[in-house]
């Protein structure tokens, strides 16, 4: 193989390595935002901290979309499609928390959140 072409593909490595790390910690401070909100699921401020880290939280799950339909992340084909699938499952927290807010419907978006952020991170170890 020609050197060039060596290290443009591992710079190509490098990015899309940085992107899923970039993603994982977008999830990670989601988590974090969400289970700050989860703490004080009682305090009279948690209906504008739990709208905003909603709309905060969709926004990470669909830059995630974006990314698989930029092919940005550079993941097996199956592991994209079930990330798909996540996001999508996501979402659908996301509204069932808009329109019902309960603190275990909440619990079970940051789990998912948190285990998402873990693999993503388990993904560039094995990369």
């Amino acid at each position: 193989m020609i050197p060039e072409h060596q290290i443009q593909q591992a710079q190509r490595h490098i990015h899309h390595t940085d992107a899923m790390m970039g993603e994982a910690a977008r999830l990670d401070d989601m988590a974090i935002q969400l289970m700050a909100v989860q703490r004080h699921w009682s305090d009279s401020s948690r209906p504008l901290r739990l709208m905003a880290a909603l709309e905060a939280s969709r926004s990470v799950w669909h830059a995630i979309q974006a990314r698989l339909a930029e092919g940005t992340l550079s993941l097996p084909l199956d592991a994209q499609h079930n990330l798909l699938i996540l996001s999508v499952y996501a979402d659908s927290k996301i509204s069932m928390c808009e329109a019902t807010p309960d603190a275990d419907t909440l619990g079970s978006l940051i789990a998912l959140t948190r285990t998402l952020a873990g693999s993503l991170k388990g993904w560039r170890e094995a990369a």
